[in-house]
């Protein structure tokens, strides 16, 4: 059976207000992968090949995890989508403000991905639809391979990956983007012929009374 592992990025610059300032790690986000490479290498749990998107903070939990010292190959396809361009055209058109809190990321989430489906507003770089096929594409062409890897991305793509293979009506979605916490481990496997999503937001790296701090959503 073919599997595929994902987790998210380390925590992140999570005051930021654009790509430039948000896109890298911080000190806890750095010892969130490192403490999710000490479990792998703890349980015997090896891969032939770490792969993440480009954006730095992606990068930086892939060579935190990578205590082994495996191929680390770059794939533009596990990028996040372009979530600051989105809120900047969604404030410019629509006068939606930024989030303040996590309630009200629910709301703005799911106003984001509807006006964005519904073309609404754009982003620069893809269309929903063009976001939607290529981190599809990445998971299946790995899990037809049968390749023994590990994926290091971001929330947005692994909420979306769970709520398309699952058929998540997209008013729910935001359920999804809320629970995915940073390096959490997320598994899909094929089963009966389809891929299908067997381990979700899991954090056995962090789940100890003296790391509950470092379970982080923001």
């Amino acid at each position: 059976m073919s599997t595929v592992y994902i987790t998210r990025h380390g925590q992140a610059n999570t005051g930021a207000r654009d790509h430039h300032e948000y896109d890298k790690l911080s000190p806890l986000g750095h010892q969130q992968a490192q403490w999710l490479g000490e479990f792998f290498a703890m349980n015997g749990i090896s891969f032939e090949r770490i792969y993440s998107g480009d954006l730095h903070r992606q990068q930086q939990t892939a060579q935190g995890i990578n205590s082994a010292g495996v191929e680390h190959v770059i794939d533009e396809r596990l990028n996040e989508f372009d979530y600051f361009g989105l809120s900047h055209d969604i404030e410019t058109r629509i006068g939606i403000p930024y989030p303040e809190t996590q309630d009200d990321f629910k709301d703005y989430i799911l106003n984001m991905i509807t006006l964005w489906k519904n073309g609404e507003i754009s982003s620069d770089l893809e269309t929903y639809e063009s976001f939607h096929d290529r981190i599809l594409s990445v998971v299946h062409d790995l899990s037809d391979r049968g390749e023994n890897a590990l994926l290091v991305s971001s929330s947005g793509v692994i909420a979306s990956l769970v709520a398309r293979l699952l058929n998540v009506p997209l008013k729910d979605q935001p359920k999804l983007f809320l629970s995915v916490s940073h390096t959490c481990l997320n598994r899909f496997e094929r089963m009966f012929g389809d891929l299908t999503p067997t381990l979700f937001c899991a954090t056995p790296h962090l789940d100890r009374p003296d790391r509950s701090h470092a379970r982080t959503f923001i």
